[in-house]
């Protein structure tokens, strides 16, 4: 009687303590749920927040375009949001304007090499340290045609990698998928970053926004220290014209500009959007593409 009643003893322990661990198992699956939709609802919420900062950005472009032609560095909507309070979290950012940097779909135009943008892009790797030959490569990618420039690559090279594919041929959508084009590493396109875009249209460079390295390259035999003083001279005037811009260059190289790859007014910005609801914070970048006094389009928007 003795051993049986220890027995049962053991056998109540155990059950209570199997009881108890599965109660605790659930309460920690129902705690764990309860978190997980309330990160999936805060993420939602952060999403909506993120949008609502987009479309902010759209109503100041359209307003900067009614009330001036001439995009340049000191326009308000160039001062960046610092994050400010919304219910239950916070939303900032900013907005960068585009054409200031050289536009690698140029390169083609209708599936056909665009030999002025091309020199122009030359010129743009050389001044940044890239070596200027990795443009066949890419003109080779954008191109409608499989006829391999010398030092660039079509299919045939492509396709004998360890993982082929074939070349796009067609304009590019972002500068992550220059990675894809050989001879364009991270490292590379790095580097590349400050001073490239990728828009979905032939677009001039704004000369109130270029880096001195892209105005030298814009204009043909203009050194570098030239287009660095042309900066400085824009810091405190911005160019109104771009015959403005073309009065302050050397008088050597005056003759050499083309007035139709230069502007003073944008038409693309990427707006990026930081926010953040409850626990959860979200990044996104969206490409702007204005015209006129029109409400901007939105082209893209991702995470980044």
């Amino acid at each position: 009687m003795r051993r049986q009643a220890g027995i049962a003893l053991i056998t109540a322990v155990i059950t209570a303590a199997l009881v108890a661990a599965l109660a605790a198992w659930i309460a920690w699956r129902q705690q764990l749920w309860f978190f997980q939709l309330e990160n999936q609802l805060d993420q939602s919420q952060a999403r909506a927040i993120a949008y609502a900062g987009v479309q902010l950005a759209r109503f100041t472009l359209r307003d900067d375009a009614r009330n001036n032609q001439v995009d340049h560095l000191g326009e308000p909507w160039n001062v960046p949001i610092p994050a400010i309070p919304v219910e239950q979290g916070k939303v900032g950012g900013r907005l960068l304007e585009q054409q200031g940097r050289f536009n690698l779909n140029n390169l083609v135009v209708n599936g056909l090499a665009n030999d002025n943008e091309i020199a122009t892009c030359r010129r743009v790797f050389e001044f940044v340290g890239v070596s200027p030959q990795r443009v066949d490569a890419l003109v080779d990618w954008l191109d409608a045609d499989s006829e391999t420039r010398p030092g660039g690559a079509e299919d045939a090279d492509y396709l004998a990698m360890p993982q082929p594919y074939r070349a796009a041929n067609r304009p590019l959508t972002d500068l992550a998928s220059l990675t894809r084009i050989r001879g364009f590493d991270a490292d590379t396109v790095a580097r590349l970053a400050p001073f490239v875009t990728v828009l979905p249209q032939l677009t001039p460079i704004d000369v109130n926004f270029a880096s001195p390295e892209v105005i030298a390259a814009v204009v043909p035999e203009l050194t570098l220290s030239d287009a660095q003083a042309v900066v400085s001279r824009r810091a405190g005037r911005p160019f109104a014209t771009t015959a403005q811009f073309a009065d302050v260059l050397p008088e050597r190289v005056r003759n050499k500009v083309r007035f139709e790859a230069l502007s003073v007014q944008s038409r693309y910005f990427i707006s990026e959007v930081d926010a953040r609801f409850g626990r959860v914070t979200v990044r996104y970048a969206a490409l702007l593409e204005r015209n006129g006094p029109d409400f901007p389009r939105l082209i893209w928007m991702r995470q980044r």
